[in-house]
């Protein structure tokens, strides 16, 4: 025990809770305190310092970054166009087909007719939604950092409904009556890129250096093979002026830039023997199987070759007000990619 203490309890001071004693000293019977030596405890409390809250030295950037996602080119590929509304639930549009022929004339004589035949293709209508939900509190901890909490959610809402339109143009819904550029089952069957030293990839083409100095031209040659593919399934209503896109696999979109001995790329080629030939990127076309070309007329004579359609773009439900919360639905419709010319798109895999 303590032995100031000790001597407390023999002048009759005591307590339940005594542990130790404050600083002091003895004269005779008396317990005299030492001020002096309390204040200069009570000053080494602590560890001298110079340091603050890191909240108070942490620069909060008001500039945001966004995380970047591939691109949504599927609307580049083809037009896109608003059909019936989001309560009907299929659509039919008619393909007519001219018939007949002629035969040598007769006053007493008909001969051979001419007819029209129709076909109504069917789709279904495919409705899909997201929602958005914030918090109260969770609003206002976020306006502590400046930031737009809500407004972003609506954002992200419209980005997430333009992505899944995108994704049904291309591959249509399963299991659904709706198809996609990528997948219809009218489309012809894709073709194959041309061999060269036994190289039938743009990758394997690029690295034989018996290519170095003609690899534009070598690559060129796939892409006129498709083109000669698309005329000869048309009967010349297509030509090297025809307005056509190309799309290309964004794992094979800069071997479009490699040039030959003379210094012209495949896009100078294409340049000049198809004027009227619009190259994208789509990085869907980046398969499993191969990446792909995929070139298409967009519209011949008027008529559109290809359709991306949607019933309902996008539209937002009612907002649900709880006690400290918020829930909105953000919804769209598509009847996918509607396929009205199969013979103007042409595809390659394995390049």
């Amino acid at each position: 025990m303590n032995q100031d203490i000790q001597k407390l309890k023999e002048l009759g001071i005591s307590s339940y809770f005594d542990i130790k004693l404050m600083p002091h000293h003895f004269e005779g019977d008396r317990v005299v305190t030492d001020y002096r030596a309390i204040a200069q405890d009570a000053a080494m409390q602590t560890v001298p310092n110079v340091g603050v809250p890191a909240a108070f030295v942490t620069y909060l950037d008001p500039q945001i970054t966004s995380i970047l996602f591939a691109v949504k080119n599927a609307t580049r590929l083809f037009g896109e166009t608003k059909k019936g509304s989001w309560v009907d639930q299929f659509m039919n549009f008619p393909v007519e087909e001219i018939t007949g022929d002629v035969t040598p004339y007769s006053d007493f004589a008909n001969g051979v007719s001419a007819s029209v035949n129709y076909e109504f293709p069917s789709r279904q209508n495919f409705l899909f939604q997201t929602s958005l939900k914030y918090g109260l509190r969770e609003q206002e901890t976020a306006a502590q950092a400046r930031l737009d909490y809500a407004g972003a959610k609506q954002r992200a809402a419209a980005e997430i409904i333009a992505r899944a339109h995108n994704r049904f143009y291309l591959f249509g819904v399963a299991n659904k009556q709706i198809y996609g550029a990528l997948n219809d089952p009218n489309l012809n069957e894709s073709d194959t890129p041309i061999s060269v030293n036994s190289q039938t990839t743009w990758e394997g083409k690029a690295a034989d250096q018996g290519n170095a100095a003609t690899i534009s031209n070598v690559l060129f040659n796939d892409i006129a093979k498709l083109v000669t593919v698309l005329m000869g399934r048309n009967a010349g209503n297509v030509d090297q002026t025809t307005p056509m896109v190309l799309a290309v696999a964004s794992d094979r979109y800069n071997y479009l830039s490699m040039p030959n001995s003379f210094g012209l790329t495949v896009f100078d080629l294409l340049k000049n023997n198809y004027p009227n030939m619009t190259v994208i990127q789509l990085p869907e076309l980046s398969t499993e199987s191969g990446s792909m070309l995929y070139l298409t007329v967009p519209e011949l004579m008027g008529e559109p070759t290809v359709e991306n359609a949607y019933s309902e773009k996008m539209r937002f439900g009612n907002v649900e007000t709880y006690s400290t919360s918020w829930v909105q639905k953000a919804f769209g419709g598509t009847w996918g990619c509607v396929v009205r010319r199969p013979n103007l798109v042409a595809t390659m895999t394995g390049i």
